[in-house]
C-alpha cells in the first residue's frame, strides 16, 4: 500500500518565494518608469510641474483607474529628484497594495503601468520635431517586456 503527503507549506513557500520575485521586479519598473526612462526626448529631466511622474499607476490587467495629476495651475520648474521619489513612492504603494500571492496562486499574474496625466500621450510621444518625447513605455517595454 502506497503513502503520501501533501506538502502544503511547500506550496505555499513557492509561491511567497514567486511573489517576492514578481514583487522585486515590479519595484525596478517602477523605478525605470520614474527615474531612468524619463531622460532624454531633448528637454533634459522630464519634469516640470510633476504632474506627468506623479500620475503613474500599477493596477491589476483589467482593472480601471489610476492617478491622474493636471499640469493646470501647478507651479513650474519642480524639483525633478523630489518629485520622481514622489511618483516611484506611489508606485511602491500600488505594488504593496497588489497581493501578488494570491494572484498567483489565482494564475492572474497580469498588472498594468499606466498614466493618467492628461498630457502623457504628449510626454511619451513629444511635440513635433523640434521637441521630440521621451518614449517612457517603449523604454520600459524594451527593458522589461
Amino acid at each position: 500500500m502506497a503513502k503520501q503527503i501533501t506538502l502544503q507549506t511547500v506550496k505555499d513557500r513557492i509561491y511567497q518565494a514567486s511573489a517576492e520575485g514578481v514583487e522585486k521586479r515590479l519595484e525596478d519598473i517602477a523605478y525605470y518608469a520614474t527615474h531612468g526612462a524619463l531622460t532624454g526626448g531633448g528637454r533634459g529631466d522630464g519634469v516640470d510641474t510633476g504632474a506627468y511622474v506623479t500620475s503613474f499607476s500599477i493596477v491589476r490587467a483589467g482593472q480601471g483607474g489610476g492617478r491622474s495629476r493636471t499640469s493646470n495651475n501647478k507651479p513650474t520648474g519642480q524639483d525633478p529628484a523630489q518629485k520622481k521619489q514622489e511618483g516611484y513612492q506611489q508606485l511602491l504603494g500600488d505594488i504593496q497594495g497588489l497581493d501578488l500571492k494570491q494572484m498567483l496562486e489565482d494564475e492572474r499574474t497580469k498588472v498594468t503601468l499606466r498614466n493618467r496625466s492628461p498630457h502623457a500621450r504628449d510626454v511619451e510621444d513629444g511635440w513635433g520635431v523640434a521637441s521630440p518625447g521621451y518614449a517612457v513605455f517603449a523604454k520600459v517595454k524594451r527593458k522589461f517586456g
